[in-house]
């Protein structure tokens, strides 16, 4: 990624945002930010990774997950509640590098390898694997919710089917929806699968990887030992 070192004022605006966006930093808090003002810094934040990603194509793969974290980060904003203080008070309670720690070991025990766990902001993680491990991971988080298999939603059938990334990515979606709200999965440009989930959705999927399977239906039957069931005895055959 080569950049240029000439001056213009491309400089000079680029300065003005840090300077703006400290300052709306500094002023910003959990009680202080409003729906519009949440918006405003959102179309912000997703107007300046598309500029961005104008620099190289290894920089727009880079930023491909803001326009998804935007989304989800509005999605959010739209359906909280009005107590939403409280709400936020709670989350922050929740340490994500702590979450994000969690995950990545709960992955590793299963030799899910090979991954990259982010923390974009207090309100989204994600994970980026490889299409066998998204799979692998999708069939492994639908056995420990005891998922049925489920039919495709509409908006995923175009993806199921095109290919290994594709269809790993419409079924992991579809397994990671039961572990509360705010996730996705979808195909990055280099072929690998990346999925957001909320700090809840990734407590819940880490506490289901971390859990122990349920023994299966007889196993539970203690093993008979010592005489085999061809041994009749020593009066067999009088």
């Amino acid at each position: 990624m080569k950049l240029t070192t000439k001056p213009g004022n491309v400089e000079a605006l680029a300065e003005e945002a840090v300077v703006a966006v400290c300052a709306l930093a500094d002023a910003a808090g959990p009680e202080r930010w409003s729906a519009s003002a949440v918006e405003d810094a959102a179309t912000a934040l997703e107007v300046l990774a598309g500029a961005l990603s104008e620099i190289s194509p290894e920089a727009a793969e880079l930023l491909e997950v803001v326009p998804a974290a935007v989304a989800a980060l509005r999605e959010r904003v739209e359906h909280a509640p009005a107590a939403a203080g409280a709400t936020r008070r709670a989350d922050t309670a929740t340490d994500p590098a702590v979450l994000s720690t969690g995950l990545r070991r709960a992955l590793t025990a299963h030799s899910l390898t090979g991954h990259r766990v982010h923390q974009l902001g207090p309100a989204l993680l994600t994970v980026t694997l490889d299409p066998a491990h998204a799979q692998a991971l999708a069939v492994l988080l639908a056995a420990r919710r005891e998922l049925p298999r489920q039919a495709p939603a509409a908006e995923d059938e175009p993806r199921w089917g095109a290919g290994p990334a594709e269809t790993a990515a419409a079924s992991l979606a579809v397994a990671l929806a039961a572990y509360g709200p705010g996730t996705y999965a979808r195909v990055l440009a280099s072929g690998k699968v990346t999925a957001g989930l909320s700090p809840t959705a990734a407590a819940q999927v880490t506490g289901a990887l971390n859990a122990r399977p349920a023994p299966a239906a007889g196993s539970s039957r203690p093993r008979r030992r010592g005489l085999g069931n061809g041994w009749k005895g020593t009066d067999a055959g009088r």
